[in-house]
Formats: structure tokens, C-alpha cells, sequence
């Protein structure tokens, strides 16, 4: 019975991380999509203001402007990245702990599944 408890722990501890890593990788693709939503932005009016000659100072902010966006959306690709595989990490420890035990502590059997 106690290494069941202990399994159950383990379980519990397992699915805990696994839902953390899932909220972190959920907010990490949100701020990715607006990163990325931003770099689009400054990139169409980076074209335009190239079009235009009579705004060379407008150029030079939107360089700049770009060069941060990009900056931001690698910083967000790289941490998504890095959220994605400690999610699919976590989500193989409950895997193998739930296969161990049977099942998941605290989570319900949905009905018409076979128990």
C-alpha cells in the first residue's frame, strides 16, 4: 500500500508540472502570435516608408523598431521552444507513472470509458 501511495505522489506531483509547463506554453504562444503580429506591423510599414523618400527619419526609427521586433519574436521562439520540450517531458512522466499505477489520482473516468 505505501508504494501505491508513493506512486500516487509521484502521480500527483507529475500532473501538477505537466499543467504548469501546459499554462507556460500557452502564455509563451500568446506572446509569440504578438511578437510576431508586431515584426508583421513594422515590417509592411518599414516597406512603405522605403517607397516613400521624404521620410528618412522615419526609416531609421522603423530599423529600429524592426530590429527590436525581431529581437522579441526570437526571444519568444526560443523560450516556446524550450516550454515546448519540458512539456513534452512532463507529459511523458505522467505517462509512464499512470501506466505504472492504472491511473490518475483525482482525475475522473469519463463516462463510457472503459475502466
Amino acid at each position: 500500500m505505501s508504494d501505491n501511495a508513493d506512486l500516487e505522489n509521484r502521480t500527483i506531483e507529475a500532473l501538477r508540472h505537466y499543467r504548469e509547463a501546459l499554462v507556460t506554453v500557452e502564455n509563451l504562444e500568446r506572446e509569440e502570435a504578438s511578437a510576431h503580429r508586431a515584426l508583421t506591423t513594422t515590417l509592411l510599414d518599414l516597406g512603405r516608408a522605403i517607397l516613400d523618400e521624404e521620410a528618412p527619419s522615419l526609416k531609421h526609427s522603423l530599423f529600429e523598431i524592426g530590429s527590436v521586433a525581431v529581437s522579441r519574436s526570437d526571444e519568444a521562439w526560443v523560450a516556446l521552444s524550450e516550454a515546448t520540450a519540458r512539456l513534452d517531458s512532463a507529459r511523458l512522466t505522467l505517462a509512464a507513472l499512470e501506466r505504472q499505477l492504472g491511473y490518475i489520482p483525482g482525475v475522473s473516468i469519463a463516462a463510457g470509458d472503459p475502466a
